[in-house]
């Protein structure tokens, strides 16, 4: 009894420590999680800690993903709609088919079969990963919006297709027709089952303004949109993120703005601290993953490593002339970026987690997933943010904040009335900026918490 209690207690004091140090250097904080939860790993006397990929799926997830999609830029994510469609759908199944025929030619154990559910596995980037590694540089924020909205959708993707490639792998046959109808019918139902919860959710939270309530409902609601999708067919995952972005869409018209400053803070915290210790149960797979190989060759991960990175980078800097509405608004440095940040994580370790033990490839499936998501972790995520001041991404010089401070303060002078009707007027002019793209999601967000306090502050006057 005392002993998993003190395990638990040590791996939170690792938790809290590397993201302190994380926090205090240029390093992606998911970097130094997983790389100290694999030197844990290898401490000696300490038992393997698994990780059930039921854990991660129903979860981690749900609220890591619902968090992700409430906070996505409205107006970038409808700029840029064709550029996140082409990325989550054409690139993934792209990278998909080149690891599987790269995996069956390099790795003969994993046969056809095997390599393409290694290709499903890792076609996807990671939202988790994605949100987390560019939310911490000086990258625009169309970017940011493009990198995690491909993340967030491309997930749904590739678990489709891992579904239908590890059940041709068992039944030994593949139906092509029967595979496109399943992707169409678990995407489109995963959809629209996110869309029936987020409308019952608004209107339940449209007459709930308590934060005692809505707080623990906005917890429960990622897991409404997942779980029963999973377990009617589809899928969980875009259940999880229509939900979301549907109601952060919308989130307007939902909070009061006490609810809004507690809900805020409440998922920041519940987000570092999942993701935290996700990260570090990440590492710590390492060793177990390890010990089920017999002899673990460390150059075909790293050839299909290579493999992920070029063909996103071809991908780039080829397919984005065919797309009119990409064509213009992506510079060489921006599709860069987009083809340097193809980095995997959690949701593909769970993915080959998940397969089951009688598949004799499943060993080396995890094996090359884990040190595939190993390599992109360290080398792309390290060198990011020095890679970004290099193609001339610095860090945001806080001229937008002010400019926009500048212009809600012109709105309040001009409003009839006391300090009431000023913050009504700074509400409608800060909409108005946002709206018309003279400030990002981030800069509107922040200004509108102060807005918030100062509201509360006058309600409690």
């Amino acid at each position: 009894m005392h002993r998993p209690l003190l395990v638990a207690v040590a791996l939170a004091a690792v938790v809290i420590a590397s993201a302190w140090v994380a926090k205090r250097s240029r390093i992606p904080t998911p970097v130094f999680l997983v790389l100290t939860g694999l030197a844990v790993s290898f401490v000696p006397g300490l038992e393997e800690v698994k990780l059930p990929p039921d854990v991660v799926f129903y979860g981690f997830l749900p609220p890591l993903l619902y968090a992700a999609a409430f906070f996505v830029s409205p107006r970038e994510a409808r700029e840029n709609w064709a550029s996140i469609l082409v990325l989550a759908v054409g690139l993934t199944l792209v990278t998909l088919l080149a690891v599987g025929f790269v995996g069956w030619w390099l790795v003969p154990a994993l046969g056809a079969g095997g390599a393409f559910v290694l290709g499903a596995v890792l076609g996807p980037t990671d939202p988790v990963s994605a949100t987390n590694v560019i939310g911490q540089t000086s990258a625009p924020e169309k970017l940011q919006t493009i990198l995690e909205s491909e993340s967030l959708v491309n997930d749904g993707v590739g678990l489709v297709a891992f579904s239908i490639a590890l059940t041709a792998l068992e039944k030994g046959s593949f139906s092509v027709a029967d595979g496109v109808l399943k992707f169409l019918q678990v995407s489109a139902g995963g959809v629209a089952f996110g869309l029936v919860v987020a409308f019952v959710v608004e209107r339940i939270r449209r007459r709930v303004h308590d934060a005692e309530i809505e707080i623990p409902l906005s917890v429960l609601t990622p897991y409404i949109a997942y779980i029963p999708a999973e377990r009617l067919g589809f899928s969980g995952i875009l259940a999880t993120v229509t939900c979301g972005v549907y109601l952060g869409w919308r989130s307007g018209g939902i909070f009061k703005p006490e609810v809004r400053l507690q809900s805020a803070a409440f998922w920041e915290a519940l987000n570092f601290t999942l993701t935290a210790v996700l990260f570090v149960l990440l590492g710590l797979q390492f060793r177990p993953v390890l010990n089920g190989i017999a002899h673990p060759s460390w150059v075909d991960p790293l050839v299909i490593f290579a493999v992920l990175l070029a063909v996103r980078l071809v991908w780039m800097f080829t397919v984005p002339h065919t797309v009119r509405r990409w064509r213009d608004i992506a510079p060489w440095q921006d599709r860069l970026i987009l083809g340097w940040c193809g980095i995997r994580g959690a949701l593909s370790l769970a993915a080959a987690l998940s397969i089951p033990v009688a598949v004799t490839e499943r060993d080396e499936v995890l094996y090359l997933t884990f040190t595939v998501i190993l390599a992109t972790l360290v080398v792309l995520a390290v060198p990011l943010p020095w890679l970004l001041d290099a193609l001339g991404f610095g860090e945001d010089d806080g001229s937008e904040l002010r400019e926009a401070r500048a212009a809600l303060d012109l709105a309040a002078e001009g409003a009839v009335g006391g300090r009431r009707e000023a913050l009504v007027a700074e509400r409608a002019e800060l909409a108005r900026l946002e709206r018309e793209g003279h400030v990002g999601h981030a800069t509107a967000r922040e200004l509108e918490q102060t807005l918030d306090l100062e509201e509360v502050w006058l309600s409690r006057r």
